[in-house]
């Protein structure tokens, strides 16, 4: 095919047009595609009364003082049909079983309470993930972050209890299903309870007789001061 003058003219004049529009396209196809990396947010609102740091992780739970002088079951007592807020130095509002989902949520795994078996006489001990237990409250308008365990006193000791972490026990079902800790509002006990949501890694009996901690009064801030409780992995970042 012969091409004529004129045509060659216009494949000429039309190539460099073609070679400006297709170089900005070849740049852009070469071009690095952006990364863009979803920030995560401090703190979640997971429930009622209850949050969630994904940073360090830990749960957080708001509750009250409701007890600084007498012998205690347990530290933290959520409100339920079964009152203990007689031995008990703060109350949360927040659901156990909640509690137990956002402990789930921050990698945390349930194992079991502990259990005495009358049938076989045998004692199951308490299994789960090590968990931390602080307090969180303010101090003439300063934001204190404490052990729970100084907020208690060995009576056989004679001093603030020793520091020790908890046991993520979650709790057990009852027949009908229901979740236990839900029923005894037992979130952080000091004495063993098979609805224990925690529980101390080592036994001890809620017999009257074997009471061994009480509250230690002038650690506690006043009654109906608000507080947080801060559960997190044991040893984790802070």
């Amino acid at each position: 095919m012969t091409i004529s003058h004129d045509d060659r003219c216009r494949v000429g004049r039309t190539r460099p047009t073609i070679a400006l529009v297709a170089l900005p396209l070849l740049l852009a196809c070469n071009k690095p595609a952006p990364t863009t990396q979803p920030s995560t947010p401090r703190i979640v609102d997971f429930q009622p009364g209850i949050r969630i740091d994904y940073r360090v992780p830990q749960v957080e739970i708001d509750g009250e003082i409701i007890l600084r002088e007498g012998a205690l079951e347990l530290f933290a007592y959520a409100k339920s049909p079964t009152p203990k807020e007689h031995e008990s130095i703060v109350l949360l509002r927040s659901s156990p079983e909640h509690i137990y989902q956002a402990l789930g949520l921050i990698g945390l795994t349930p194992g079991k309470p502990p259990r005495y078996f009358h049938e076989t006489k045998t004692q199951r001990p308490a299994t789960g993930d090590a968990v931390d237990v602080f307090i969180r409250y303010e101090k003439e308008g300063k934001p204190i972050e404490a052990s729970i365990c100084d907020w208690m006193f060995d009576v056989k000791r004679k001093g603030p209890m020793q520091r020790t972490h908890w046991l993520f026990t979650g709790s057990e079902r009852t027949d009908d299903g229901s979740f236990a800790a839900n029923i005894e509002g037992t979130v952080v006990p000091v004495v063993d309870f098979p609805s224990s949501l925690l529980c101390l890694p080592t036994p001890h009996t809620d017999a009257d007789a074997d009471l061994w901690l009480k509250a230690n009064t002038d650690a506690i801030p006043p009654i109906k001061s608000k507080v947080t409780l801060v559960l997190r992995p044991a040893n984790a970042a802070h």
